[in-house]
């Protein structure tokens, strides 16, 4: 074998891999968003932080309202087609995927 013919080799060799590897990698690509438009969206709600909140020397009647207010502003999402998920379930988070403080009031 000469020179050139190794070259060559070489080269059909790289360009054949490469276009192999791309294909399954878009292939994988393609899956991944796939399955990402079929997943919900998350939001996670601290449930004990918004306990927190609550007026100190708040009667059991309006304590009563403002869970009622937090069970429906969760069941909302849920209908939305969010995934509700209990901060206290949740090891690490990004800090948008948390439901925000004014969202219940």
């Amino acid at each position: 074998m000469n020179i050139k013919s190794i070259a060559i080799a070489v080269i059909l060799g790289s360009v054949g891999g490469a276009a192999i590897s791309s294909l399954l990698i878009k292939n994988q690509q393609h899956e991944f968003e796939a399955r990402l438009i079929k997943s919900p969206p998350i939001v996670v709600v601290d449930f004990a932080k918004m306990a927190m909140k609550y007026p100190e020397g708040a009667s059991s009647i309006e304590l009563e309202g403002l869970m009622m207010k937090t069970n429906e502003a969760v069941i909302k999402l849920r209908e939305a087609g969010y995934l509700v998920i209990d901060a206290g379930a949740v090891v690490s988070a990004p800090e948008d995927v948390y439901l925000p403080e004014d969202f219940i009031k």
